[in-house]
């Protein structure tokens, strides 16, 4: 008998310790919404407010900002959809809508990361076409082509939605506090790695070595027009799409790997609120990135905000076409001072706001 009571007390002891860590502890909960919720305000807002003044100024309208418009949309959806709810889920300890809400907050995650990744991979290609293939980029059409490039960026991440099990693919787990792909599913998330993962992030690394390699040697070509300031041109185009491509990765991957190694999800519940407050956080910071990067977009957003700086007279700008004269078109100094011909001859570069 007194075996049987010590085995019952030991079963007992032993199962309270797995709850307790089944769940993030209370602190850790609170600490990771406060964060989040925090970070979830400042990207909407950041957002929202990068997209308004693009769109409404007709002075700072190219392909390059049209872009950044798609992605502050992609952005938008992503925080007021998932990381408002996962932010929830951890203000309360539990999945804030029932199990439809459960199973869209799912295939939203990997639609918006697809379609941002997808945007980041396409926008690696346009520089490609425009820096390197720039005869071929001036016989398209420049609205059909930009048309194309954001509706397969979004269509082929739609495309996981075709298919038989859609509404029986997730389930809540309450050490992640958020909804995940039932184990069960994995040929669907090695579809996903592969197509809206591994592809797009592959393309963009092959057509930013293309463009720098491209830019080198015209770099060394042509010093006697001014390539340095060329050169600064067309790296820090590339750099602020690289680094929003280096953020969603940043954020992701963390997570990723940590949840591709724990399949058990044996790990510490508090360690995945930490990496869960990481993935959420970096979601939020593109705004910056294009602020800080973008002197037009700085400083449009300064004047929305009625705030007075002096500081923007270093980063580069990316010019409309309707302001730039036939010369400046041939290659646009990020200085505003004289233009750099990239080659000597009389054809004109057309740039991304052709």
């Amino acid at each position: 008998m007194a075996n049987m009571i010590a085995n019952i007390s030991l079963f007992l002891n032993s199962s309270n310790i797995t709850m307790e860590n089944s769940v993030p502890s209370r602190t850790a909960m609170y600490l990771g919404a406060g964060i989040m919720l925090i970070a979830l305000l400042l990207g909407l807002f950041g957002n929202i407010l990068v997209m308004v003044v693009i769109l409404r100024r007709k002075d700072i309208s190219n392909i390059i900002h049209i872009f950044v418009v798609s992605l502050c949309i992609n952005d938008i959806l992503n925080l007021g959809l998932n990381n408002t709810l996962v932010t929830a889920s951890y203000m309360t300890g539990r999945w804030p809508t029932g199990m439809l809400g459960c199973e869209l907050a799912t295939h939203f995650t990997v639609i918006l990361m697809g379609s941002s990744l997808w945007h980041t991979g396409l926008i690696a290609i346009h520089r490609l076409v425009v820096v390197v293939f720039n005869n071929f980029y001036k016989k398209i059409s420049k609205k059909g082509y930009t048309i194309f490039l954001l509706v397969f960026c979004r269509v082929v991440p739609l495309l996981f939605l075709c298919q038989p099990s859609l509404g029986h693919m997730s389930h809540y787990e309450a050490k992640l506090l958020r909804c995940v792909v039932k184990k069960n599913y994995g040929p669907f998330t090695l579809l996903v790695t592969v197509f809206l993962m591994m592809i797009p992030s592959i393309l963009l690394i092959i057509c930013y070595i293309a463009i720098f390699i491209k830019v080198h040697q015209s770099s060394q070509a042509f010093r006697a027009y001014r390539q340095k300031e060329w050169l600064k041109r067309e790296i820090q185009i590339t750099k602020m799409f690289g680094m929003v491509f280096l953020l969603i990765m940043i954020g992701y991957i963390p997570y990723g790997i940590v949840r591709a190694i724990d399949k058990t999800l044996s790990y510490d519940a508090d360690f995945y609120v930490a990496i869960t407050v990481f993935f959420a956080v970096a979601n939020c910071f593109n705004p910056v990135i294009y602020g800080v990067m973008d002197r037009q977009i700085r400083k449009a957003c300064f004047e929305a905000l009625h705030v007075r700086t002096g500081a923007d007279q270093a980063s580069p700008t990316f010019h409309n076409k309707e302001t730039m004269t036939n010369h400046t078109r041939m290659s646009i100094d990020m200085d505003e001072t004289t233009a750099i011909p990239l080659k000597p001859t009389s054809n004109n570069i057309h740039e991304e706001d052709s």
